[in-house]
């Protein structure tokens, strides 16, 4: 058996194996895009704390949803995640601490700004930094 009959050989083993094995057990599922639903803001600030808000995921499922502020983990809670149509899964989300979230599932995220939130009910408001209503 000649060197390049050999490295053939070599290669068909090696692609065969790694198509019989597939994707490693309780791999992540492939998601394509996550998207928050916006919120009523005045200006440019459309998140607030204590309001929720529709994290919606593309892609095959979700595993695994994460929301870490400011380079943190805990920045705010899911609900649980429904599948919504072919390829499209949504969950609830509620951000517990205002700064820069990153809100992920299995990796593939979405930049948010979060301020403080007012809920009133049917509505929930935000306003930027340095506006402020009575506590």
């Amino acid at each position: 058996m000649t060197t390049a009959h050999l490295r053939i050989a070599v290669t068909a083993i090696a692609l065969a194996t790694a198509t019989s094995v597939g994707p490693a057990p309780g791999a992540s599922a492939a998601v394509s895009s996550v998207s928050v639903s916006g919120g009523f803001g005045l200006g440019f600030v459309q998140y607030g704390t204590s309001c929720a808000y529709t994290l919606t995921v593309l892609g095959d499922g979700v595993g695994v949803l994460e929301d870490r502020v400011n380079g943190q983990p805990g920045g705010g809670t899911f609900g649980p995640i429904e599948q919504v149509g072919p390829g499209k899964f949504t969950a609830d989300w509620a951000p517990a601490v205002p700064g820069r979230h990153l809100v992920s599932a299995d990796g593939v995220a979405a930049e948010v700004n979060v301020q403080k939130g007012y809920d009133f009910g049917i509505i929930c408001f935000t306003l930027p930094e340095y506006l402020r209503l009575p506590d």
